[in-house]
């Protein structure tokens, strides 16, 4: 445990007791708690026993947004007093790392990866290493879509007070498909042998924050209609770029959209986030050559892929799936006649 932190002096217990301790509760604790230990730079905090560790305390001391959040949930799962973040944080953290020099001219830092960050490289390398991906991809004209939003996001923002974007589009037509295609949104359970059919859609959807780009949940997103999508979109915006998100709107996803097309890319693929079976990415719109009506035009055209678990969704499905995305995006009247 205490090789999670830096000071191996803030425990106060031999490493074998903090070793038989982790093996005594869940792992994802004790890895949190070295993490508030070290950030928070306080001492004290365990005291010997003689079968392993006691946490006496946590402290939120010196976190904001998520880290202040994991650290007062660390702390009611472990029936500990915890305080209130403040503003005075301990000097020694942000310091960024020292610059090693490996040759003329040549320098290296060595940046400590984030809590958040090695809970995603776990969790995507476990999917890797379980499921069995493979991509499809279809060629979507926007030129409906696109005049939609043209002809009533002025109006829409009146009425409803958030701007028409394509995400809600994207997200409802993607629901819709679910729908006919509903094992895009099941889970095989390797434990019990078992395919779990949700009768829910949660939909994980990329917002921006100061972080970064934070794949979000938009929870049971298959009742909500174009203009819920949309204030939920922008309440999941405002909280990220005020760094106040909380556990919920990270919460497990049925479904994931990936949009790799705001840094440009034209036929980027995601990768499936564990409980998920299928992830859809979204790619830049351009215009590009294509054949309508017998003619040669320049259409807004954007690329999508599906990225799924072969072991539960067959080809035929994932492609079904994804041509219904693209006929609904195609003709956003399809999503009011259910066609």
């Amino acid at each position: 445990v205490a090789d999670e932190c830096k000071d191996s002096s803030l425990f106060e217990v031999p490493m074998a007791a903090a070793n038989k301790a982790a093996r005594s509760v869940r792992l994802p604790r004790i890895q949190y708690a070295c993490h508030v230990l070290e950030t928070s730079s306080c001492r004290s905090f365990v005291t010997p026993r003689p079968y392993g560790l006691q946490v006496r305390h946590l402290s939120s001391a010196g976190l904001t947004g998520l880290r202040a959040t994991f650290a007062r949930l660390a702390a009611e799962r472990l029936g500990l007093p915890a305080e209130a973040p403040s503003a005075t944080a301990s000097a020694t953290v942000g310091n960024a790392p020292a610059a090693v020099s490996v040759g003329e001219g040549r320098t290296e830092r060595r940046v400590p990866v984030s809590f958040v960050r090695q809970r995603v490289m776990k969790r995507l390398k476990e999917t890797q290493n379980t499921a069995a991906q493979l991509s499809t991809f279809q060629e979507v004209d926007m030129t409906e879509s696109l005049k939609l939003r043209s002809k009533y996001k002025d109006l829409f923002l009146k009425l409803h007070g958030s701007q028409l974007g394509l995400l809600s589009l994207i997200a409802k037509a993607t629901c819709l498909a679910i729908a006919e295609v509903p094992g895009v949104n099941a889970i095989i359970d390797d434990g019990t042998k078992e395919t779990v059919m949700r009768d829910y859609v949660d939909i994980s959807i990329p917002i921006p924050s100061p972080r970064g780009i934070i794949s979000c949940t938009l929870k049971d997103a298959q009742s909500m209609t174009v203009r819920d999508l949309e204030h939920e979109i922008a309440a999941l915006s405002d909280r990220a770029g005020r760094d106040e998100l909380s556990v919920s709107d990270l919460s497990h996803s049925t479904f994931g959209i990936v949009d790799t097309g705001v840094a440009g890319s034209m036929l980027g693929t995601g990768i499936i986030n564990y409980p998920q079976s299928a992830s859809m990415g979204t790619n830049a719109v351009k215009r590009r050559v294509a054949v309508v009506n017998g003619k040669v035009e320049a259409r807004p055209i954007m690329y999508t892929a599906l990225n799924y678990d072969h072991r539960l969704i067959d080809g035929r499905e994932a492609v079904t799936f994804l041509c219904s995305v693209r006929d609904k995006l195609e003709d956003p009247s399809r999503m009011l006649l259910d066609l």
